[in-house]
C-alpha cells in the first residue's frame, strides 16, 4: 500500500524557526502514515503577477500540485502570516492555473513565542487558503496553537516535548489524514 504524499511547508524564511522543527517533528512523527515531505520557501522569489515564475518556483507549484494534501506551518508575525508565506502562496493562486489548490486539503499549524500560538497567523492563512482564487480545502477545527515555542521543544533534537501540544497534534494528524482520504 503507497502511503499518501503530504507536504510539511515551513512557513518562514528566517534561518532559525521553531516552526521548522515543527515540520520536522510532523514528517518525523507520523511518517508511518504518510510520506511527508518537509518543504521550504526561502529559495522561491518573491511573487509578481506580472513575472513568470522560475525554475525552483515552478518545482513550487508543482509539488504542491502533485501532493495529496499540505500543511503549513506558521509563524506569527505582527499579528499575520511572514512576508514570505504570503508570497509563496500567491503563487499558487489562480494565476497558476485553476487547479492547483482547488480543493486541495490543507492543515494549519503553527507555534510562537507568545502564549496565543501563531493563532492570528493560522487565522490569516485559513483566510487567503479559502479565498476563490485558491479554494482550497481547509481542515475545519482542529487548531494546534503551541505557544511558548522556546519551552516547548527539545534544545538539542529539537522535538516538541510538551505532551498536552502533542496529543492535539496527534489528533490533528489523524483527523488530517482521513480528511485528506
Amino acid at each position: 500500500m503507497e502511503l499518501m504524499k503530504l507536504l510539511a511547508v515551513v512557513g518562514t524564511n528566517a534561518e532559525f524557526s521553531f516552526n521548522r522543527f515543527l515540520a520536522q517533528y510532523i514528517a518525523k512523527r507520523y511518517s508511518d502514515k504518510a510520506d511527508i515531505e518537509v518543504v521550504e520557501i526561502d529559495p522561491i522569489k518573491p511573487f509578481s503577477r506580472s513575472q513568470e515564475a522560475d525554475e525552483v518556483t515552478k518545482e513550487w507549484i508543482q509539488a504542491v500540485k502533485e501532493a495529496d494534501g499540505v500543511i503549513l506551518t506558521t509563524p506569527e508575525y505582527d499579528h499575520g502570516i511572514p512576508a514570505a508565506l504570503k508570497s509563496a502562496l500567491e503563487w499558487l493562486g489562480s494565476h497558476a492555473g485553476p487547479d492547483v489548490m482547488k480543493m486541495k486539503p490543507v492543515a494549519v499549524v503553527g507555534t510562537s513565542y507568545g502564549i496565543q500560538g501563531s493563532s492570528r497567523a493560522q487565522e490569516e492563512a485559513r483566510e487567503i487558503l479559502l479565498s476563490p482564487d485558491m479554494s482550497a480545502n481547509v481542515l475545519p477545527g482542529n487548531e494546534v496553537l503551541i505557544g511558548g515555542a522556546a519551552a516547548n521543544f527539545d534544545k538539542e533534537s529539537h522535538e516538541l516535548t510538551n505532551e498536552a501540544y502533542i496529543k492535539q497534534l496527534d489528533a490533528m494528524m489523524d483527523n488530517f489524514i482521513n480528511f485528506v482520504k
